[in-house]
Protein backbone atom coordinates (compact mmCIF):
# COMPACT_ATOMS: atom_id res chain seq x y z
CA UNK A 1 0.00 0.00 0.00
CA UNK A 2 0.99 3.63 -0.74
CA UNK A 3 1.76 6.33 1.82
CA UNK A 4 -1.17 7.41 4.15
CA UNK A 5 -4.21 9.19 2.52
CA UNK A 6 -3.86 12.77 3.76
CA UNK A 7 -7.07 15.44 3.25
CA UNK A 8 -6.22 19.00 3.68
CA UNK A 9 -9.68 20.25 5.65
CA UNK A 10 -12.75 18.48 6.43
CA UNK A 11 -13.13 17.87 2.27
CA UNK A 12 -16.36 15.66 3.13
CA UNK A 13 -17.22 18.16 6.11
CA UNK A 14 -16.27 21.48 5.25
CA UNK A 15 -14.32 24.12 3.66
CA UNK A 16 -10.60 24.09 4.29
CA UNK A 17 -9.44 27.37 6.57
CA UNK A 18 -5.90 25.96 7.16
CA UNK A 19 -3.74 22.88 6.48
CA UNK A 20 -2.37 22.94 9.82
CA UNK A 21 -5.71 22.59 11.93
CA UNK A 22 -7.48 20.37 9.05
CA UNK A 23 -5.06 17.80 8.35
CA UNK A 24 -5.77 13.90 9.24
CA UNK A 25 -5.55 10.34 7.87
CA UNK A 26 -8.67 8.97 6.02
CA UNK A 27 -7.32 5.54 6.42
CA UNK A 28 -8.98 4.96 9.84
CA UNK A 29 -11.89 6.17 8.31
CA UNK A 30 -11.89 4.08 5.51
CA UNK A 31 -11.62 0.84 6.96
CA UNK A 32 -13.64 1.31 10.46
CA UNK A 33 -16.77 2.34 7.81
CA UNK A 34 -15.96 -1.09 5.58
CA UNK A 35 -15.75 -3.50 8.90
CA UNK A 36 -19.37 -1.43 9.81
CA UNK A 37 -22.87 -4.07 9.94
CA UNK A 38 -25.91 -2.11 8.66
CA UNK A 39 -26.73 -2.10 12.60
CA UNK A 40 -23.37 -0.34 13.80
CA UNK A 41 -23.87 2.19 10.78
CA UNK A 42 -27.41 3.11 11.74
CA UNK A 43 -26.40 3.32 15.45
CA UNK A 44 -23.80 5.83 14.47
CA UNK A 45 -26.70 8.41 13.44
CA UNK A 46 -27.69 8.69 17.42
CA UNK A 47 -26.84 11.06 19.87
CA UNK A 48 -28.45 10.49 22.85
CA UNK A 49 -28.91 12.01 26.48
CA UNK A 50 -26.46 11.46 29.22
CA UNK A 51 -26.13 12.15 32.76
CA UNK A 52 -22.43 11.81 33.72
CA UNK A 53 -23.30 12.03 37.42
CA UNK A 54 -21.69 9.09 39.37
CA UNK A 55 -24.18 5.63 38.94
CA UNK A 56 -23.61 2.57 40.30
CA UNK A 57 -23.14 -0.09 37.30
CA UNK A 58 -26.66 -1.29 38.43
CA UNK A 59 -28.28 1.77 38.41
CA UNK A 60 -31.01 3.06 35.88
CA UNK A 61 -29.08 5.87 34.51
CA UNK A 62 -25.98 3.01 34.03
CA UNK A 63 -27.83 0.36 32.62
CA UNK A 64 -29.81 2.48 30.00
CA UNK A 65 -26.63 4.06 28.65
CA UNK A 66 -25.02 0.92 28.47
CA UNK A 67 -27.77 -0.73 26.56
CA UNK A 68 -27.72 2.05 24.17
CA UNK A 69 -23.93 1.82 23.36
CA UNK A 70 -23.56 -2.03 22.91
CA UNK A 71 -27.23 -2.92 21.52
CA UNK A 72 -28.02 0.25 19.30
CA UNK A 73 -24.12 1.04 18.99
CA UNK A 74 -25.05 4.85 19.61
CA UNK A 75 -22.50 7.13 17.86
CA UNK A 76 -22.45 9.57 20.87
CA UNK A 77 -24.18 11.30 23.77
CA UNK A 78 -25.20 14.68 24.70
CA UNK A 79 -24.42 15.47 28.07
CA UNK A 80 -27.57 16.51 30.58
CA UNK A 81 -25.95 17.37 33.28
CA UNK A 82 -22.62 16.19 35.63
CA UNK A 83 -19.70 17.86 37.67
CA UNK A 84 -16.59 18.10 36.08
CA UNK A 85 -14.70 15.03 37.33
CA UNK A 86 -17.60 13.23 37.12
CA UNK A 87 -18.28 13.81 33.32
CA UNK A 88 -14.47 12.89 32.85
CA UNK A 89 -14.75 9.68 34.82
CA UNK A 90 -17.90 8.59 33.18
CA UNK A 91 -16.75 9.29 29.99
CA UNK A 92 -13.89 7.19 30.19
CA UNK A 93 -15.97 4.17 30.99
CA UNK A 94 -18.53 4.77 27.70
CA UNK A 95 -15.44 5.24 25.75
CA UNK A 96 -14.30 1.81 27.23
CA UNK A 97 -17.73 0.52 26.49
CA UNK A 98 -17.99 1.27 22.95
CA UNK A 99 -16.16 -0.59 19.82
CA UNK A 100 -16.41 2.76 17.98
CA UNK A 101 -15.15 5.85 19.81
CA UNK A 102 -17.91 7.85 20.75
CA UNK A 103 -18.18 11.76 20.21
CA UNK A 104 -19.68 13.99 22.63
CA UNK A 105 -21.59 16.70 22.80
CA UNK A 106 -23.03 19.86 24.83
CA UNK A 107 -24.94 22.77 25.01
CA UNK A 108 -21.94 24.97 26.01
CA UNK A 109 -23.54 28.09 24.85
CA UNK A 110 -21.63 30.20 27.82
CA UNK A 111 -19.00 28.14 28.23
CA UNK A 112 -18.60 25.06 30.27
CA UNK A 113 -21.68 24.97 32.24
CA UNK A 114 -21.31 21.98 34.14
CA UNK A 115 -20.61 23.32 37.81
CA UNK A 116 -21.60 23.51 41.52
CA UNK A 117 -20.43 26.23 43.00
CA UNK A 118 -20.18 26.16 46.78
CA UNK A 119 -20.53 29.28 48.84
CA UNK A 120 -19.38 30.32 52.51
CA UNK A 121 -22.24 28.90 54.73
CA UNK A 122 -22.65 31.09 58.41
CA UNK A 123 -20.63 28.92 60.99
CA UNK A 124 -18.73 27.17 58.79
CA UNK A 125 -14.89 27.63 59.28
CA UNK A 126 -14.20 31.01 58.76
CA UNK A 127 -10.93 30.10 57.09
CA UNK A 128 -12.35 28.57 53.79
CA UNK A 129 -13.09 30.75 50.82
CA UNK A 130 -16.37 32.82 50.54
CA UNK A 131 -17.00 31.01 46.88
CA UNK A 132 -15.52 28.28 44.84
CA UNK A 133 -17.04 27.62 41.02
CA UNK A 134 -16.42 23.98 41.27
CA UNK A 135 -16.26 23.94 37.42
CA UNK A 136 -15.51 25.14 33.88
CA UNK A 137 -15.58 29.01 33.23
CA UNK A 138 -19.27 30.47 32.72
CA UNK A 139 -19.44 33.76 30.15
CA UNK A 140 -22.38 35.81 30.56
CA UNK A 141 -23.71 34.98 26.90
CA UNK A 142 -23.92 35.96 23.35
CA UNK A 143 -26.36 39.06 24.46
CA UNK A 144 -23.55 40.33 26.45
CA UNK A 145 -20.64 39.98 23.81
CA UNK A 146 -23.14 41.84 21.13
CA UNK A 147 -23.12 44.62 23.81
CA UNK A 148 -19.21 44.53 23.91
CA UNK A 149 -19.37 44.73 19.72
CA UNK A 150 -15.69 42.55 20.03
CA UNK A 151 -14.70 40.17 18.11
CA UNK A 152 -11.73 39.36 20.22
CA UNK A 153 -13.99 39.11 23.29
CA UNK A 154 -16.28 36.10 21.03
CA UNK A 155 -12.84 34.32 19.60
CA UNK A 156 -11.86 33.79 23.45
CA UNK A 157 -15.17 32.61 25.05
CA UNK A 158 -15.32 30.05 22.02
CA UNK A 159 -11.45 29.10 22.60
CA UNK A 160 -11.86 28.78 25.81
CA UNK A 161 -15.04 26.94 25.90
CA UNK A 162 -13.22 24.25 23.55
CA UNK A 163 -10.34 23.89 25.28
CA UNK A 164 -11.86 23.10 28.68
CA UNK A 165 -14.42 21.10 27.26
CA UNK A 166 -12.01 18.84 25.75
CA UNK A 167 -9.71 18.76 28.95
CA UNK A 168 -12.89 16.77 30.66
CA UNK A 169 -13.66 14.91 27.15
CA UNK A 170 -16.29 16.89 25.52
CA UNK A 171 -15.85 17.33 21.65
CA UNK A 172 -18.43 18.84 20.30
CA UNK A 173 -19.55 22.55 21.22
CA UNK A 174 -23.55 23.11 20.05
CA UNK A 175 -22.67 26.63 19.93
CA UNK A 176 -23.07 29.30 18.65
CA UNK A 177 -26.08 30.51 18.40
CA UNK A 178 -26.29 32.74 15.48
CA UNK A 179 -29.96 33.45 15.35
CA UNK A 180 -31.00 37.04 14.60
CA UNK A 181 -33.21 38.44 17.37
CA UNK A 182 -35.16 40.73 15.90
CA UNK A 183 -38.87 39.50 17.42
CA UNK A 184 -38.59 41.19 20.97
CA UNK A 185 -41.47 38.63 21.86
CA UNK A 186 -39.17 35.61 21.09
CA UNK A 187 -39.57 33.39 24.27
CA UNK A 188 -36.29 30.67 23.51
CA UNK A 189 -33.83 33.19 21.81
CA UNK A 190 -33.52 36.35 23.34
CA UNK A 191 -30.28 37.11 25.08
CA UNK A 192 -28.96 33.61 23.34
CA UNK A 193 -28.42 35.69 20.19
CA UNK A 194 -26.24 38.10 19.33
CA UNK A 195 -28.41 40.58 18.66
CA UNK A 196 -31.01 41.53 16.17
CA UNK A 197 -28.18 42.97 13.28
CA UNK A 198 -27.15 40.54 10.71
CA UNK A 199 -24.04 41.47 10.29
CA UNK A 200 -23.12 42.01 14.14
CA UNK A 201 -23.90 38.17 15.02
CA UNK A 202 -22.06 37.07 11.71
CA UNK A 203 -18.96 38.70 12.70
CA UNK A 204 -19.12 37.37 16.23
CA UNK A 205 -20.23 34.34 15.25
CA UNK A 206 -17.65 33.71 13.08
CA UNK A 207 -15.11 34.77 15.58
CA UNK A 208 -16.70 32.19 18.38
CA UNK A 209 -16.15 29.30 15.59
CA UNK A 210 -12.84 30.00 14.69
CA UNK A 211 -11.97 30.19 18.70
CA UNK A 212 -13.80 26.82 19.43
CA UNK A 213 -12.30 24.92 16.08
CA UNK A 214 -8.98 26.27 16.46
CA UNK A 215 -9.10 24.78 19.96
CA UNK A 216 -9.66 21.53 18.45
CA UNK A 217 -13.62 21.17 19.34
CA UNK A 218 -16.47 20.91 16.63
CA UNK A 219 -18.52 24.37 17.17
CA UNK A 220 -22.26 24.27 15.87
CA UNK A 221 -24.48 27.19 14.27
CA UNK A 222 -28.28 27.03 15.27
CA UNK A 223 -30.84 26.93 14.73
CA UNK A 224 -31.16 26.32 10.92
CA UNK A 225 -32.39 28.43 8.85
CA UNK A 226 -32.74 30.58 12.17
CA UNK A 227 -35.37 31.15 15.21
CA UNK A 228 -34.76 34.82 15.89
CA UNK A 229 -38.10 35.94 14.58
CA UNK A 230 -40.57 33.50 16.24
CA UNK A 231 -43.04 34.20 18.71
CA UNK A 232 -43.63 30.08 19.51
CA UNK A 233 -40.76 28.10 21.66
CA UNK A 234 -40.65 25.31 19.34
CA UNK A 235 -40.07 23.00 22.26
CA UNK A 236 -43.57 23.50 22.97
CA UNK A 237 -45.69 23.98 19.42
CA UNK A 238 -44.63 24.27 15.88
CA UNK A 239 -43.47 27.86 14.80
CA UNK A 240 -44.79 28.61 11.49
CA UNK A 241 -43.05 31.65 9.31
CA UNK A 242 -43.99 32.81 6.71
CA UNK A 243 -40.92 33.83 5.29
CA UNK A 244 -39.58 33.60 1.62
CA UNK A 245 -35.76 32.91 0.25
CA UNK A 246 -35.21 36.43 -0.74
CA UNK A 247 -36.20 37.36 3.06
CA UNK A 248 -33.79 34.60 4.65
CA UNK A 249 -30.98 35.53 2.92
CA UNK A 250 -31.00 38.79 3.45
CA UNK A 251 -31.22 37.95 7.29
CA UNK A 252 -31.56 34.48 8.97
CA UNK A 253 -28.90 33.06 6.46
CA UNK A 254 -26.35 35.87 6.55
CA UNK A 255 -24.74 34.49 9.65
CA UNK A 256 -24.92 30.73 8.28
CA UNK A 257 -23.59 32.26 5.08
CA UNK A 258 -20.46 33.49 6.44
CA UNK A 259 -19.73 30.42 9.17
CA UNK A 260 -19.68 27.92 6.29
CA UNK A 261 -17.26 30.26 4.69
CA UNK A 262 -14.88 30.45 7.59
CA UNK A 263 -15.07 26.70 7.98
CA UNK A 264 -18.02 25.92 9.75
CA UNK A 265 -17.83 22.05 10.65
CA UNK A 266 -21.81 21.61 12.16
CA UNK A 267 -24.98 23.20 11.63
CA UNK A 268 -28.22 22.04 14.51
CA UNK A 269 -31.47 22.54 12.26
CA UNK A 270 -34.52 24.05 13.99
CA UNK A 271 -38.21 22.77 14.24
CA UNK A 272 -39.77 25.79 12.31
CA UNK A 273 -41.90 25.13 9.14
CA UNK A 274 -41.72 27.69 6.19
CA UNK A 275 -44.09 26.85 3.66
CA UNK A 276 -42.58 28.87 1.18
CA UNK A 277 -39.78 26.92 1.16
CA UNK A 278 -41.18 23.45 1.86
CA UNK A 279 -45.34 23.56 1.51
CA UNK A 280 -45.67 20.48 3.07
CA UNK A 281 -44.87 22.33 6.58
CA UNK A 282 -42.82 19.93 8.03
CA UNK A 283 -40.73 21.82 10.29
CA UNK A 284 -36.53 22.16 9.13
CA UNK A 285 -35.21 19.21 10.62
CA UNK A 286 -37.71 17.02 8.57
CA UNK A 287 -37.34 18.87 5.42
CA UNK A 288 -35.90 17.88 2.03
CA UNK A 289 -36.27 20.91 0.50
CA UNK A 290 -34.18 23.03 3.50
CA UNK A 291 -31.68 20.60 4.59
CA UNK A 292 -30.92 19.21 0.91
CA UNK A 293 -31.78 21.75 -1.11
CA UNK A 294 -31.24 24.80 0.71
CA UNK A 295 -28.27 24.28 3.52
CA UNK A 296 -26.41 21.25 1.03
CA UNK A 297 -26.60 22.59 -2.37
CA UNK A 298 -27.42 26.12 -2.13
CA UNK A 299 -25.67 26.95 0.82
CA UNK A 300 -22.60 24.56 -0.54
CA UNK A 301 -22.30 22.72 3.06
CA UNK A 302 -21.01 19.88 3.54
CA UNK A 303 -20.60 19.61 7.31
CA UNK A 304 -22.74 17.78 10.11
CA UNK A 305 -26.12 18.44 10.23
CA UNK A 306 -27.15 17.74 13.28
CA UNK A 307 -31.03 17.79 14.24
CA UNK A 308 -32.49 19.67 17.53
CA UNK A 309 -33.67 17.70 20.39
CA UNK A 310 -36.31 15.16 18.71
CA UNK A 311 -38.60 15.25 21.88
CA UNK A 312 -39.20 19.00 21.43
CA UNK A 313 -43.06 19.62 20.76
CA UNK A 314 -42.45 20.87 17.49
CA UNK A 315 -42.00 17.41 16.28
CA UNK A 316 -43.12 15.03 18.70
CA UNK A 317 -46.99 16.67 18.42
CA UNK A 318 -47.35 15.51 14.39
CA UNK A 319 -44.53 12.79 14.14
CA UNK A 320 -43.56 9.45 15.98
CA UNK A 321 -40.24 8.36 17.20
CA UNK A 322 -39.61 6.03 14.19
CA UNK A 323 -41.76 8.70 11.69
CA UNK A 324 -39.35 11.45 12.25
CA UNK A 325 -35.92 9.41 12.42
CA UNK A 326 -36.67 8.27 9.11
CA UNK A 327 -37.45 11.35 7.51
CA UNK A 328 -35.01 13.73 9.14
CA UNK A 329 -32.03 11.14 7.43
CA UNK A 330 -34.10 11.75 4.32
CA UNK A 331 -34.45 15.01 4.25
CA UNK A 332 -29.98 15.07 5.06
CA UNK A 333 -29.75 15.42 8.76
CA UNK A 334 -26.50 13.50 9.45
CA UNK A 335 -27.12 12.81 13.73
CA UNK A 336 -30.22 12.14 15.54
CA UNK A 337 -30.30 14.55 19.04
CA UNK A 338 -31.93 12.90 21.38
CA UNK A 339 -34.51 10.70 20.18
CA UNK A 340 -37.83 9.66 22.11
CA UNK A 341 -37.77 6.29 21.81
CA UNK A 342 -34.36 5.46 20.79
CA UNK A 343 -35.27 1.68 20.05
CA UNK A 344 -38.49 2.73 17.46
CA UNK A 345 -36.06 5.01 15.89
CA UNK A 346 -32.96 3.08 15.48
CA UNK A 347 -35.76 -0.44 14.00
CA UNK A 348 -37.31 2.07 11.61
CA UNK A 349 -34.28 3.30 10.11
CA UNK A 350 -33.10 -0.51 10.08
CA UNK A 351 -35.79 -1.58 8.42
CA UNK A 352 -36.15 1.17 6.22
CA UNK A 353 -32.97 0.59 4.51
CA UNK A 354 -33.81 -3.06 4.36
CA UNK A 355 -37.17 -2.28 2.86
CA UNK A 356 -35.63 0.06 0.18
CA UNK A 357 -37.02 3.23 1.72
CA UNK A 358 -33.75 4.65 2.95
CA UNK A 359 -30.46 3.58 0.77
CA UNK A 360 -27.91 2.14 2.76
CA UNK A 361 -25.19 4.64 0.61
CA UNK A 362 -27.03 7.39 1.99
CA UNK A 363 -26.64 6.12 5.41
CA UNK A 364 -22.89 5.37 4.73
CA UNK A 365 -22.58 9.34 3.08
CA UNK A 366 -23.82 10.24 6.96
CA UNK A 367 -21.20 7.81 8.71
CA UNK A 368 -18.34 8.96 6.58
CA UNK A 369 -18.91 12.50 8.14
CA UNK A 370 -19.34 11.21 11.26
CA UNK A 371 -16.47 9.35 11.14
CA UNK A 372 -14.49 12.21 9.64
CA UNK A 373 -15.41 14.12 12.69
CA UNK A 374 -14.35 12.01 15.21
CA UNK A 375 -10.63 11.58 13.21
CA UNK A 376 -10.38 15.13 13.00
CA UNK A 377 -10.83 15.23 16.76
CA UNK A 378 -8.16 12.85 17.37
CA UNK A 379 -10.47 9.65 18.73
CA UNK A 380 -9.00 7.46 16.47
CA UNK A 381 -5.43 8.06 18.16
CA UNK A 382 -7.06 8.68 21.61
CA UNK A 383 -10.46 8.81 23.21
CA UNK A 384 -9.85 9.00 26.61
CA UNK A 385 -9.58 12.17 29.21
CA UNK A 386 -6.12 12.51 31.29
CA UNK A 387 -7.14 13.96 34.11
CA UNK A 388 -3.78 15.41 35.33
CA UNK A 389 -5.37 18.19 32.71
CA UNK A 390 -8.73 19.11 33.97
CA UNK A 391 -7.30 21.07 36.92
CA UNK A 392 -4.71 22.80 34.62
CA UNK A 393 -6.94 23.80 31.82
CA UNK A 394 -10.67 23.87 33.83
CA UNK A 395 -11.95 27.14 34.94
CA UNK A 396 -8.08 28.79 35.30
CA UNK A 397 -7.64 32.50 37.12
CA UNK A 398 -7.05 33.70 33.06
CA UNK A 399 -10.13 32.18 32.07
CA UNK A 400 -12.17 33.55 35.30
CA UNK A 401 -10.73 37.07 34.50
CA UNK A 402 -11.75 37.39 30.60
CA UNK A 403 -15.58 36.56 31.82
CA UNK A 404 -15.08 39.48 34.52
CA UNK A 405 -13.50 41.64 31.79
CA UNK A 406 -16.36 40.99 29.27
CA UNK A 407 -19.06 41.35 31.71
CA UNK A 408 -17.42 44.55 32.75
CA UNK A 409 -17.71 45.87 28.96
CA UNK A 410 -21.21 44.57 28.37
CA UNK A 411 -22.83 46.63 31.20
CA UNK A 412 -25.45 48.96 29.15
CA UNK A 413 -26.48 52.79 30.44
CA UNK A 414 -30.18 53.40 28.51
CA UNK A 415 -31.23 56.25 30.86
CA UNK A 416 -29.97 58.17 33.76
CA UNK A 417 -31.80 61.04 34.96
CA UNK A 418 -30.17 63.73 37.26
CA UNK A 419 -26.97 61.23 37.71
CA UNK A 420 -28.47 58.75 39.80
CA UNK A 421 -25.59 56.36 38.40
CA UNK A 422 -23.25 56.60 40.16
CA UNK A 423 -24.92 55.95 43.60
CA UNK A 424 -23.16 57.35 46.55
CA UNK A 425 -20.10 55.39 47.51
CA UNK A 426 -20.73 56.54 51.55
CA UNK A 427 -21.07 53.04 53.83
CA UNK A 428 -24.18 55.40 55.63
CA UNK A 429 -26.33 55.45 52.20
CA UNK A 430 -29.38 53.39 52.94
CA UNK A 431 -29.53 51.01 50.19
CA UNK A 432 -32.73 48.95 49.31
CA UNK A 433 -32.70 45.83 46.77
CA UNK A 434 -36.15 44.95 45.40
CA UNK A 435 -35.48 41.49 43.48
CA UNK A 436 -38.39 41.56 41.09
CA UNK A 437 -38.52 38.02 38.74
CA UNK A 438 -41.43 35.68 36.94
CA UNK A 439 -40.12 32.63 39.30
CA UNK A 440 -39.87 32.38 43.21
CA UNK A 441 -36.05 31.94 43.53
CA UNK A 442 -34.59 33.71 46.74
CA UNK A 443 -30.78 32.60 45.60
CA UNK A 444 -31.50 35.06 42.40
CA UNK A 445 -29.40 38.23 42.68
CA UNK A 446 -26.81 36.65 46.22
CA UNK A 447 -23.79 37.76 44.70
CA UNK A 448 -25.10 41.36 44.06
CA UNK A 449 -26.90 41.44 47.54
CA UNK A 450 -23.89 39.79 49.29
CA UNK A 451 -21.04 42.06 47.47
CA UNK A 452 -23.07 45.22 48.65
CA UNK A 453 -24.06 44.30 52.26
CA UNK A 454 -20.07 44.22 52.69
CA UNK A 455 -19.98 47.86 51.08
CA UNK A 456 -23.03 49.37 53.06
CA UNK A 457 -24.49 49.30 56.47
CA UNK A 458 -27.75 49.56 55.63
CA UNK A 459 -28.76 47.20 52.98
CA UNK A 460 -32.71 46.13 53.09
CA UNK A 461 -33.51 43.30 50.62
CA UNK A 462 -37.52 42.29 49.30
CA UNK A 463 -38.27 39.93 46.73
CA UNK A 464 -41.15 40.42 44.73
CA UNK A 465 -42.50 37.89 42.17
CA UNK A 466 -45.96 36.21 40.62
CA UNK A 467 -47.23 34.87 43.70
CA UNK A 468 -46.17 38.15 45.56
CA UNK A 469 -49.27 39.32 47.46
CA UNK A 470 -49.99 42.88 48.23
CA UNK A 471 -48.05 43.28 52.33
CA UNK A 472 -44.84 42.47 50.42
CA UNK A 473 -45.39 44.85 47.60
CA UNK A 474 -46.45 47.66 50.79
CA UNK A 475 -43.62 46.68 52.45
CA UNK A 476 -41.81 46.72 49.74
CA UNK A 477 -42.45 50.68 48.67
CA UNK A 478 -41.72 51.39 52.27
CA UNK A 479 -38.15 50.41 51.85
CA UNK A 480 -37.72 52.25 49.02
CA UNK A 481 -39.09 55.56 50.66
CA UNK A 482 -36.82 55.70 53.41
CA UNK A 483 -33.64 54.21 51.55
CA UNK A 484 -31.34 56.51 49.76
CA UNK A 485 -31.18 55.03 46.36
CA UNK A 486 -33.57 51.82 45.54
CA UNK A 487 -32.13 48.72 42.97
CA UNK A 488 -34.16 46.83 40.90
CA UNK A 489 -32.27 43.65 39.95
CA UNK A 490 -34.57 41.59 37.64
CA UNK A 491 -34.27 38.19 36.52
CA UNK A 492 -36.07 37.15 33.70
CA UNK A 493 -34.59 34.60 31.44
CA UNK A 494 -35.34 31.96 28.49
CA UNK A 495 -36.52 28.62 29.30
CA UNK A 496 -37.32 25.55 27.58
CA UNK A 497 -40.55 24.61 27.82
CA UNK A 498 -41.42 28.29 29.74
CA UNK A 499 -43.19 29.73 27.46
CA UNK A 500 -43.62 34.08 26.94
CA UNK A 501 -41.58 36.29 28.90
CA UNK A 502 -42.77 39.13 30.92
CA UNK A 503 -43.53 40.67 34.26
CA UNK A 504 -46.03 39.63 36.74
CA UNK A 505 -49.04 41.61 37.45
CA UNK A 506 -47.68 42.14 41.08
CA UNK A 507 -44.29 43.56 39.70
CA UNK A 508 -45.76 45.61 37.67
CA UNK A 509 -47.73 46.90 40.24
CA UNK A 510 -44.81 47.92 42.22
CA UNK A 511 -43.27 49.45 39.41
CA UNK A 512 -46.12 51.92 38.77
CA UNK A 513 -46.02 52.60 42.18
CA UNK A 514 -42.23 53.02 43.09
CA UNK A 515 -41.63 55.57 40.09
CA UNK A 516 -43.27 58.75 41.74
CA UNK A 517 -40.74 58.04 44.27
CA UNK A 518 -38.51 61.18 44.51
CA UNK A 519 -35.38 59.39 45.08
CA UNK A 520 -33.27 57.44 42.45
CA UNK A 521 -34.71 54.18 41.52
CA UNK A 522 -32.58 51.84 39.38
CA UNK A 523 -33.37 48.85 37.37
CA UNK A 524 -30.78 46.90 36.18
CA UNK A 525 -31.64 43.65 33.84
CA UNK A 526 -29.48 40.66 34.61
CA UNK A 527 -31.46 38.73 31.53
CA UNK A 528 -34.27 39.51 28.84
CA UNK A 529 -33.65 43.31 28.29
CA UNK A 530 -36.60 43.71 26.78
CA UNK A 531 -38.63 43.43 30.48
CA UNK A 532 -37.47 47.72 30.37
CA UNK A 533 -40.40 48.14 27.93
CA UNK A 534 -42.75 47.17 30.77
CA UNK A 535 -41.17 49.35 33.16
CA UNK A 536 -42.22 52.93 33.65
CA UNK A 537 -39.23 55.52 33.21
CA UNK A 538 -36.89 55.58 36.18
CA UNK A 539 -33.55 57.34 37.49
CA UNK A 540 -31.84 55.25 35.25
CA UNK A 541 -31.99 51.33 33.57
CA UNK A 542 -29.34 49.55 32.76
CA UNK A 543 -28.30 46.21 30.71
CA UNK A 544 -26.96 43.17 32.01
CA UNK A 545 -27.85 40.52 29.56
CA UNK A 546 -27.21 37.72 32.23
CA UNK A 547 -26.96 36.98 36.33
CA UNK A 548 -23.91 34.96 36.69
CA UNK A 549 -21.80 36.11 39.52
CA UNK A 550 -19.12 38.11 37.11
CA UNK A 551 -21.99 39.69 35.97
CA UNK A 552 -23.38 40.80 39.32
CA UNK A 553 -19.99 41.86 40.33
CA UNK A 554 -19.67 44.39 37.71
CA UNK A 555 -22.81 45.93 37.78
CA UNK A 556 -21.70 47.10 41.29
CA UNK A 557 -18.80 48.23 40.15
CA UNK A 558 -20.54 50.16 37.25
CA UNK A 559 -23.18 51.50 40.03
CA UNK A 560 -20.59 52.83 42.43
CA UNK A 561 -18.28 54.70 39.57
CA UNK A 562 -15.44 52.28 39.91
CA UNK A 563 -15.62 51.44 35.54
CA UNK A 564 -16.11 52.98 32.34
CA UNK A 565 -19.66 52.28 31.04
CA UNK A 566 -19.25 51.20 27.54
CA UNK A 567 -22.15 48.74 26.50
CA UNK A 568 -24.23 49.26 23.61
CA UNK A 569 -27.68 47.77 23.67
CA UNK A 570 -27.78 45.03 20.29
CA UNK A 571 -31.36 44.78 19.94
CA UNK A 572 -34.53 47.41 19.84
CA UNK A 573 -36.49 47.56 22.97
CA UNK A 574 -39.67 49.10 21.76
CA UNK A 575 -40.70 52.06 22.26
CA UNK A 576 -38.27 53.42 24.52
CA UNK A 577 -34.86 52.22 23.05
CA UNK A 578 -33.00 51.59 19.53
CA UNK A 579 -30.44 48.92 18.68
CA UNK A 580 -27.13 50.84 19.46
CA UNK A 581 -28.10 53.32 22.28
CA UNK A 582 -26.24 53.28 25.31
CA UNK A 583 -24.68 56.20 27.77
CA UNK A 584 -20.70 56.22 27.98
CA UNK A 585 -19.85 56.95 31.39
CA UNK A 586 -16.29 56.98 32.63
CA UNK A 587 -14.94 56.08 35.85
CA UNK A 588 -15.14 58.79 39.04
CA UNK A 589 -11.69 59.50 40.64
CA UNK A 590 -10.26 57.52 42.94
CA UNK A 591 -10.26 54.27 41.24
CA UNK A 592 -8.61 52.34 39.02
Amino acid sequence: MGRPSLILGFILLTNPVSAQSMTFDTRWVDSTLAQMTLGEKVGQLFITDFVALYSHEGSENYTRIKEQIEKYHVGGVILAGGAVYDIAVMLNDLQRMSKTPLIVAADLEAGLGFWHPWHFVKGRAPDLPKFISGGGTIFPGNMALGATRKEKYAYEVGRITAEEARAVGIHWVLAPVVDVNNNPRNPIINTRSFGEDPETVARLGVAFIRGCQDARAIATAKHFPGHGDTEVDSHMKLPVLDFDLDHLESVELVPYQRGIASGLRSVMSSHIALPKLDPSRRPATLSEPILTGLLRERMKFNGIIVTDGLTMQGVTDNYGAGQAALLAIQAGADCLLVCPDIGTAYTSLVKAVKEGKLSEARVDSSVRRILCAKAWLGLDKNRFVHFSRIEKVVGSRASEGMARRISRDAITLLENKKRAVPISRDEDSKIAIVVLSDVSDRELGRDLISSLKGKYKNVSVVYLNGSTGAEVVKQALEHARRSDATLLPTFVSVGSWKGPLGLPGAVKRFLRQVASIRKPVIAISFGDPYVLSEMPELSASLCAYSGIRPMQLAVIEALRGEIDIRGKLPVTIPPRFKRGDGIDLEKTEGHQ
